[in-house]
């Protein structure tokens, strides 16, 4: 089927929506899910989301619509697997008759059968903190990123930052590569199920917030450490740590504070609910490829603490702390200043919302259709 002739076609996998942790790269999914049609429709083209075997019902909760939905014959887990490790299974002729292009939204990039293909590389952090991965999970990242270089005619990146290790690490020429950054949005929130969340951890006062899977990269143990050694200067805070178990060694809250509470993983409702609640935002990660919960808490005017490293300054601006996410002390004391500094909380306040502003996911989906248009030239 010809792009000219009836509108462009993209087949889009999907596949992450129904990962045990889909993580950040699941919010991006879904926000595709919710607005890409919308952008194909004002251009007259048309999406067919790709997932492995799943029944309609779990389709529908994902928020994808069956009748625009190609499910493959074997699950996900597997189809991820062996396209990295065999490049196959190919994608079903029907669907590849039916678009004019296949985009692989994470790590999971399907044989494109001739069609051109757009992958998004979200990150690059298993090359720069190789031992914050398991060996199968670095082995898996490796072989989707030389996939992503070797076979796309446009690879999306949500960073400058990421586009340079591209560039970099794998050689990929600048010209195939296209930042689209991603987006947030502030949808209705849940604050009394947020409240009863914090009431039920036995967080009775203030509290700073940390979002994210828990697994090494996120820098959480010297967060936590950090919180203690600050905890003479911030005697009435908590630390509350929202997001699913990812992998690496458990995190223990056992720096001599018992006011670090594990909430574990809250809905969207609730999450935004704790960012309007929370004092400030403590996200000292090693490494983002954009950093979602950095303009999620932006939007409700929370003050950020964020690392200076990464994609991290580009998407915080002069709208965020910024500190050393190797320095303890660094951290410690910019928790400090982020609860005790009346007149900083009041500039990132008013930055981060006109920052914020800047990332919208309707924004990220007309960059992507873009880039679909120039793939398939």
């Amino acid at each position: 089927m010809s792009a000219s002739r009836a509108g462009l076609g993209v087949g889009v996998v999907a596949e992450q929506l129904f990962g045990p942790v889909p993580g950040g790269i699941g919010r991006y999914v879904r926000a595709l899910a919710r607005h890409l049609p919308d952008v194909a429709r004002r251009e007259g083209g048309r999406v067919r989301w790709i997932v492995g075997r799943h029944p309609p019902r779990r389709l529908v909760a994902a928020g994808l619509d069956p009748e625009l939905t190609v499910v493959l014959r074997v699950p996900g887990r597997v189809a991820t697997r062996t396209w990295a490790d065999l490049r196959r299974p190919g994608l079903p002729a029907g669907l590849l008759r039916s678009v004019d292009l296949v985009h692989a939204t994470s790590a999971a990039i399907p044989p494109a059968g001739g069609r051109p293909l757009v992958a998004t590389v979200h990150d690059l952090a298993f090359r720069h903190y190789p031992d914050a991965y398991p060996a199968a999970g670095r082995r898996f990242h490796e072989r989707a990123a030389a996939i992503a270089v070797a076979e796309a005619a446009r690879v999306l990146v949500p960073s400058s930052a990421t586009a340079r290790d591209l560039t970099d690490l794998y050689g990929l020429e600048p010209g195939r590569v296209t930042v689209t950054p991603l987006g947030a949005e502030l949808s209705p929130y849940d604050p009394g199920a947020a409240r009863r969340l914090v009431a039920e951890l036995g967080v009775a006062g203030p509290f700073l917030l940390a979002v994210g899977t828990l697994e090494p990269r996120k820098n959480l143990p010297r967060l936590l450490a950090a919180f203690a050694s600050a905890a003479d200067e911030l005697p009435d805070h908590h630390l509350v740590v929202a997001g699913p178990v990812g992998w690496g060694p458990g995190l223990r809250p056992t720096y001599g504070s018992v006011r670090v509470k594990l909430a574990g993983p809250v809905d969207d409702a609730v999450l935004h609910g704790l960012y309007a609640m929370a004092d400030g935002l403590a996200y000292p990660s090693l490494y983002e490829g954009f950093g979602l919960p950095v303009v999620e808490a932006m939007l409700h005017g929370t003050p950020v603490l964020t690392s200076d490293r990464s994609s991290l300054p580009e998407v915080a601006g002069d709208a965020a702390l910024l500190v050393d996410p190797l320095d303890e002390g660094a951290i410690a004391k910019g928790l400090v200043r982020l609860v005790g500094d009346a007149a900083l909380r009041a500039r990132l306040a008013r930055a981060g919302r006109a920052r914020a502003e800047r990332f919208t996911w309707p924004a990220t989906a007309a960059a992507t259709w873009a880039a679909y248009q120039e793939a398939a030239r």
